[in-house]
């Protein structure tokens, strides 16, 4: 099997598996997106390898294989900082609906509190009236 086939077959079944994880609602939005870039980038560079080749050396890269290295680290390096990113910002949003929760079963405790306090005044309070009264 050639380097260019079996890469091409690679990117083909990284597209199969990420449509198998969107299908199933494994994977949404954004992560669906770049996952589908990495495989229509993968098969494109399994069925067209010279590309590499020729963007290398109009760079001037020594080895051009090099810099798909170079370009597949980088890509990695944004998608965990954008990962980052996602992570603080859902931090973010669970710490205030946490917040918010404690705040609403604060209020709602009090309701109850004095509903429960409203209501033993009230069934006490014609015969406590009477009573004191007498």
């Amino acid at each position: 099997m050639t380097l260019t086939l079996t890469a091409a077959l690679l990117g083909l079944l990284i597209a199969g598996t990420l449509i198998l994880l969107i299908r199933f609602g494994h994977l949404h939005g954004t992560q669906a997106a770049w996952w589908l870039t990495v495989a229509v980038a993968a098969l494109a560079l399994g069925l067209y390898p010279q590309v590499v080749d020729r963007v290398g050396r109009a760079l001037g890269v020594a080895y051009p294989p090099m810099l798909l290295l170079v370009l597949a680290v980088f890509a990695i390096l944004v998608k965990m900082l954008l990962g980052d990113i996602e992570l603080a910002r859902k931090e973010r949003r669970l710490r205030r609906l946490t917040q918010k929760l404690a705040m609403l079963e604060y209020e709602l405790r009090e309701a109850g509190e004095h509903a429960a306090s409203a209501g033993t005044r009230e069934r006490a309070g014609p015969g406590a009236r009477r009573a004191g009264g007498g």
